[in-house]
């Protein structure tokens, strides 16, 4: 029996947060779809393993700005690998796949927003167009989580209602032992007694690093044994490194670039923050809760809806430095009160953040996408 073609189209494939969702939908529906993937930019470190895995990742290459072959070359890709259901990933994706259906209508199309830029502007043109044209060639709208919803609908000229909130889910990582997490920390730098705080991410501006080193710098001067872990790499690197040095704090704080070991290295610390100005729903941040370590999140993006205040976590106003010290000093003098906010993180990713519950979510929506009529 022929299974239905299924397309994902991405900007590109290198490590981030929407690649790793993209990465991890395609390796599970490709045992239920004949799937693709088709990256607008370049295909990346994972479309190169994806393709490695014997799934198929296209490349478009498409030039800077409004490049109109777009819409063309993805209609002719979608009728050479029969696509029953396009689904695009971020809002630049959707508007060119839209495109396409007026070259090639027969594929049903789906919008996945995973985020949003930081800071945004209403664009009224762009509005316009999506309300007046893309919206209509286009079958379903999902946000990964309210807030998300609530910006497709001010700066994309989107219905809320007509937009479905699929939070992420991710699988939980395998758990370290007690020597296996001494000795990553040894092999770190760290001594047993040290009080680690890190990250996990793409060193990207939208993640706002500089706020976490300008606390760990005041948390330091009041907390010897106070060490900083930063794992990732990206644009805002050189600048993160120069602002640890600058602070006084290259002893103290690790930069390790980008790790595939990344989940593991997250579980080797005491305290995970995402000090962001805007997220949609972090990966890093689930897989943090998901092992059991405590976080503290900014008040922004859909960070308020995975971390209860004062319950599962602790969360911050976006860019107070102030605030995040406090909280991390809170966190470093009060150990029972961080166990208790790591297990009730632990518990609700367990309810509500899961992948298979993420996975059937978008199941039943391709389903649905295949039984709609034209």
């Amino acid at each position: 029996m022929t299974r239905p073609a299924l397309a994902y189209v991405v900007n590109a494939l290198n490590p981030g947060g929407t690649e790793k969702l993209v990465v991890e939908m395609a390796r599970v529906f490709a045992r239920e779809y004949d799937l693709s993937v088709i990256c607008l930019d370049d295909p990346g470190t994972w479309g190169r393993m994806l393709r490695a895995e014997g799934i198929p990742v296209h490349c478009l290459w498409r030039q800077p700005g409004m490049d109109l072959t777009m819409p063309g070359k993805l209609a002719r890709l979608f009728r050479a690998t029969r696509a029953r259901i396009v689904h695009a990933h971020q809002c630049t994706p959707w508007f060119y796949s839209a495109l396409s259906r007026l070259r090639y209508r027969k594929p049903r199309l789906l919008l996945e927003e995973h985020g949003r830029f930081y800071p945004e502007v209403v664009n009224r043109k762009r509005a316009f167009v999506n309300r007046t044209l893309i919206r209509k060639l286009t079958h379903r709208f999902v946000a990964v989580s309210e807030d998300v919803r609530t910006r497709l609908e001010r700066y994309e000229g989107l219905s809320a209602p007509q937009i479905r909130v699929i939070y992420n889910g991710v699988s939980p990582p395998s758990p370290l032992d007690a020597a296996r997490r001494a000795a990553l920390r040894a092999e770190l730098g760290f001594a047993e007694n040290d009080f680690v705080v890190g990250t996990v991410g793409r060193f990207d501006p939208i993640k706002n690093l500089p706020m976490l080193v300008r606390a760990l710098g005041a948390v330091s001067a009041e907390t010897p044994a106070l060490r900083g872990l930063l794992v990732g790499d990206g644009p805002e690197f050189p600048a993160v490194r120069s602002q640890v040095d600058a602070n006084g704090l290259k002893d103290r704080v690790r930069l390790t670039g980008f790790r595939e070991d990344a989940r593991q290295l997250a579980q080797c610390m005491d305290l995970f923050v995402l000090p962001s100005f805007s997220e949609g729903t972090s990966m890093a941040l689930l897989e943090a809760m998901a092992a059991g370590v405590p976080v503290i999140v900014t008040a922004v993006g859909g960070n308020p809806e995975i971390v209860v205040a004062n319950e599962s976590g602790w969360v911050v106003p976006s860019d107070d430095t102030a605030a995040l010290q406090l909280a991390i000093t809170e966190a470093i003098r009060d150990p029972a009160e961080r166990l208790r906010r790591a297990e009730a993180g632990r518990h609700r990713f367990q309810e509500s953040f899961g992948i298979e519950r993420m996975m059937d979510h978008y199941r039943h929506l391709y389903l649905d996408l295949l039984a709609r009529k034209h």
